[in-house]
């Protein structure tokens, strides 16, 4: 059971981190188109494969994986669905999720 714990919270921190880095990534696409001409097209090409490598490879996968891993622990100690801390912890991550759709 430590090692579905463990690897839900591996997979959530990469989750949070894509998340957190992606609007950074939209900020420099916004400071590129500002450049000059050559320099701007090089930016755009590389933050665009950047942004897409962090959502298709990072972001998506982790997100998936955390909450695979999170059913995971539920079913092993079903438990804690009950717990008035966990339907609020859930609630919150309906919340990211709808976030991360967004």
């Amino acid at each position: 059971m430590i090692w579905v714990k463990a690897f839900h919270i591996i997979f959530m921190v990469a989750w949070f981190a894509g998340l957190f880095y992606i609007p950074r990534l939209f900020i420099y696409h916004i400071e590129a188109a500002q450049k000059a001409s050559p320099e701007r097209e090089i930016l755009t090409v590389q933050l665009q494969l950047m942004t897409k490598r962090l959502w298709n490879i990072i972001t998506w996968p982790s997100a998936i994986l955390c909450t695979f891993f999170a059913l995971w622990l539920l079913h092993l100690n079903s438990g804690l669905i009950y717990q008035p801390w966990m339907q609020v912890k859930l609630g919150f991550v309906v919340l990211l999720i709808v976030y991360h759709m967004k």
